[in-house]
Order: structure tokens, then C-alpha cells, then sequence
């Protein structure tokens, strides 16, 4: 596999509003069989704990929230570029694989996200945990990772989490405001965070890290490994919920922060 570096200053347009801050990013082309994946670092210089990661690229409306949000206060992003998809494909001797990048942290979250609608073999796997090495090293110095999502409607929200939902087996505790919408909350692996959160009347997941399935995810990785990290999940489209969401986490760390 091989990488090639750049670095620039650029200037942001974010939703249709021309930003004169200069931020700076360091681009990196990484090859995955025959394709290639763009890892993008914004502000990779910053001191700030926090770094915050987009691994969906076709979730379009967390991508422009936290460009509105971090270019301002200069926090590393990290997000993978592969042609605005969810899923990254890519070839080895004319087999194509298919993987859910956040599903391949872990072999057997590898092994079923390859299997979901592509074949599964030693070499995809070992592909695919090449490739989750790789991000990890992008985040490996952060004290908070914080990445976002977006959804749809009536396929996923934090009903999911409660008994009987498609993800109780990986709740500790939930929290819902009745008025809230039930796509926009937080999920996190950090008690004190959530504490913070239910405090503030917002929807938020405690994970489970001792009990929890082991599905590949970064949130599941960030658990065994004592990682605090939150998702901020909001609806797609609903980009100022999502802004509102990501400064109230942000909020609350630093707060801790500075309070130490």
C-alpha cells in the first residue's frame, strides 16, 4: 500500500456562505486493493483533546455541521473521502469486497460486514483491518473521540435502544426527551458525559462497554478500550440540531477540562 501526502490552506464554503477563515488540511491517498480511499485531517495541528470523525461520507449534513462548528474553533476532523458512499468497495484480482467502515474494528465485525452483500475471504479481511489500523492512527492521540452520524426517518433512532429494540443488548441507560425529535441524540460510552446530558434534558445512550456486542464498531472499540467517545446523531438534514448537539458535548467536556 502507498500514501501520498498533501497539506494546504483552504477557504470554506459551508452551506451556500462563503468563510474567510483559513483552515489548514493534510490529505492522504490510501490504497485498498485497487481502489483508493482520501483520508482528510482538518486543523491537524490543533492541541484540542477532542477529535471529531466522520467515517460515512454520504452523511452529508454531519459533514457540513461540523464544518460550520470546528473551522471556527479549530478542532481536528478526520473523514474518509470514497465517493460520498456509506460503504467502500474495492478489488483484489478482479474479487470485489465491500465494508462498512465503521464496522471493522474488530475480526468479526470485518468478517460480517463483508459478508452483508460481497464475499468473504482472508485476504478482504486482512485488507479491511489494514485499513481500520490505519484510522486509528489518526485518532490515536485524542483524550475524546466524537463522531457523527446522520439517519432516516423509521429506520434508526434511540427507540432503538430501549427493551425490545434492535440495539437494547448494547444500553446501559437511555434518556429521551418526549420533546426532542427521536433522530437527533447522543450515544456515548462515558457515564459522566451522559450524567451531564440527561442533566440538560437532551437524548442520550449509555453504551454498555462490558456487555455489549462486539459488531466492529468505533463506539464498541472505544468501550473495551477506555476510550471516552460520543456519536452525534441527528436526522439527515437536520443540520442545526446537529450544530446544537455538538456544541452542548463539546461544552461539557471542556467544561470538565477546565474544572480539573
Amino acid at each position: 500500500m502507498r500514501y501520498f501526502f498533501s497539506a494546504i490552506l483552504i477557504l470554506f464554503f459551508s452551506c451556500g456562505i462563503f468563510s474567510q477563515q483559513k483552515v489548514a488540511v493534510d490529505y492522504c491517498d490510501y490504497e485498498i486493493g485497487d481502489s483508493v480511499v482520501t483520508f482528510v485531517l482538518e486543523n491537524p495541528l490543533s492541541k484540542k483533546e477532542i477529535v471529531f470523525i466522520n467515517v460515512h461520507e454520504n452523511e452529508a449534513t454531519s459533514i457540513a455541521a461540523l464544518n460550520q462548528f470546528d473551522v471556527r474553533d479549530e478542532y481536528k476532523f478526520f473523514w474518509l473521502n470514497h465517493n460520498a458512499t456509506r460503504r467502500i468497495f474495492y478489488n483484489h484480482k478482479e474479487e470485489v469486497f465491500s465494508v462498512d467502515p465503521n464496522r471493522i474494528f474488530s475480526h468479526d465485525g470485518i468478517v460480517a460486514t463483508l459478508a452483508y452483500d460481497t464475499i468473504c475471504n482472508r485476504k478482504a479481511e486482512k485488507m479491511a483491518k489494514a485499513l481500520a489500523h490505519e484510522i486509528l492512527k489518526f485518532v490515536h492521540d485524542a483524550k475524546w473521540i466524537i463522531s457523527l452520524h446522520n439517519n432516516t426517518p423509521d429506520n434508526y433512532s434511540i427507540k432503538s435502544y430501549l427493551p425490545g429494540g434492535d440495539e437494547a443488548l448494547n444500553t446501559k441507560e437511555v434518556f429521551i426527551n418526549d420533546s426532542m425529535d427521536t433522530d437527533d441524540f447522543i450515544y456515548t460510552t462515558n457515564q459522566y458525559l451522559f450524567d451531564e446530558l440527561k442533566k440538560k434534558n437532551i437524548n442520550v445512550i449509555l453504551q454498555d462497554n462490558i456487555n455489549c456486542i462486539n459488531d466492529g464498531s468505533l463506539s464498541v472499540y472505544c468501550g473495551f478500550k477506555g476510550i471516552p467517545y460520543a456519536n452525534v446523531e441527528a436526522e439527515d438534514g437536520h443540520l442545526n440540531e446537529q450544530i446544537f448537539l455538538i456544541k452542548e458535548v463539546v461544552s461539557i467536556i471542556e467544561g470538565r477540562v477546565t474544572s480539573q
